[in-house]
């Protein structure tokens, strides 16, 4: 006799703690439009090995089905649908280039697709979202400018900056959406190193001296016409939490500043990561990237092998003795020169050396410092907020209103 249910999809996530999180980063993204629970987890069950190799063959051919489904929108009228579609289908790319071989060929056309649903996307939305070109070195950055439907009454506008691995076009799902529903202009740019300016540069590599880079970007917001230079902020998400600090400490057309969370020490807080107890690498752990792919899983797993490939990529290394080496580099001395006001943030899940740099950040900084940190009953303690971006937002932006005046 036929039963009945509810239904035949089936919630699980990962054995890694580090798939679980990448899971939830994309389920986060719903709120602004760039996933659907059903289709995540629909995607998942392609994922039967619990493999980040399998990612990107779970996820692409579901952003391939979008982009289809928004063709047809397009061609029968449906305009706000195939806005919806291409969004997802952007963020369910860039996912699949996260977990994609950083120097194989799939990882850049998975870049190249998600910011060309993006951009799509965003000529039907309400909101006014262009494509920019910042001019750094002899180079152009990419990024976006982005205005409210109705405009920034008094020009404020925020830059918000990524880290590590998130890319432009997840920052609108991340902040920028929630910071456009609120007034602001928004400036979104992707400095040496970081994705979507290594699909363009891939000579490009990271820096210490990212106050150098952030400048350009200033340069490019001040003269923007819509940009009141007197209520420019800028945020700083994951590395960017150091890429932002660092800026801050050099360049006072800044006026409020908002680190999630504050890096002052990069060495420091990937040893964290890394669980070592000192820069000095024991020789045994001293991988190098053309023996990387050879060493047994026991020792090594898929995922820290595409982690430690993505660091040689962006850093421009080839052992991981060398990579902690460079490391050493990237640090902020000179907090005392950030003089506006800060929100630093950090959430209760991020480990004790995340919390040493927010201590030392709040109490050597010279401006005022409002410190928010996130709990795990709000569902919030994750890096970045990634499992609550509605509080996230409500209280960076919260807090910049009253900075900036409401």
């Amino acid at each position: 006799m036929a039963g009945v249910e509810r239904t035949a999809t089936r919630i699980a996530g990962f054995k890694s703690a580090e798939m679980d999180f990448q899971l939830m980063r994309l389920l986060g993204a719903a709120g602004a439009g760039g996933s659907t629970a059903g289709e995540v987890f629909a995607a998942r069950a392609h994922m039967v090995n619990n493999d980040p190799r399998e990612w990107p063959g779970a996820f692409s051919p579901l952003a391939d089905r979008l982009v289809k489904t928004a063709d047809q929108n397009v061609k029968q009228g449906h305009l706000p649908a195939a806005a919806s579609a291409l969004l997802r289908a952007a963020n369910y790319y860039r996912s699949s280039e996260y977990y994609s071989d950083p120097y194989g060929d799939g990882a850049l056309r998975f870049g190249q697709e998600s910011r060309n649903a993006f951009i799509r996307a965003a000529g039907m939305l309400a909101h006014h979202i262009a494509a920019v070109d910042i001019p750094f070195e002899g180079h152009d950055l990419p990024g976006y400018f982005m205005q409210p439907v109705s405009g920034s009454a008094d020009g404020r506008t925020v830059i918000i900056m990524t880290g590590f691995d998130g890319t432009g076009e997840e920052l609108y799902f991340q902040s920028a959406a929630d910071a456009l529903s609120r007034g602001y202009n928004v400036l979104i740019a992707e400095g040496p190193g970081q994705v979507g300016c290594l699909r363009r540069y891939p000579h490009l590599l990271f820096r210490p001296d990212y106050e150098k880079p952030i400048s350009a970007v200033i340069d490019y917001a001040v003269r923007h016409q819509k940009v009141a230079p007197e209520r420019l902020a800028l945020y700083g998400i994951s590395y960017g939490g150091y890429f932002a600090s660092r800026a801050a400490a050099h360049d006072q057309r800044i006026r409020a500043l908002i680190v999630n969370s504050p890096i002052i020490d990069l060495g420091a807080y990937m040893r964290g990561f890394a669980h070592l107890e000192s820069d000095e690498v024991p020789p045994d752990e001293d991988v190098s990237l053309a023996e990387v792919d050879e060493v047994p899983e026991q020792y090594m797993t898929q995922e820290i092998k595409l982690a430690f490939k993505s660091a040689c990529r962006r850093f421009g290394v080839e052992r991981f003795s060398e990579w902690i080496d460079v490391l050493r580099d990237y640090r902020v001395e000179n907090l005392a020169a950030i003089q506006c006001p800060s929100l630093a943030l950090v959430g209760a899940g991020e480990g004790d050396e995340a919390f040493r740099q927010h201590e030392r950040f709040r109490q050597a900084v010279s401006g005022p410092v409002t410190s928010r940190i996130f709990e795990p009953e709000e569902g919030a303690d994750m890096h970045c907020q990634l499992g609550n971006l509605p509080l996230s937002n409500a209280v960076i932006y919260n807090w910049l209103d009253n900075v900036f005046g409401k």
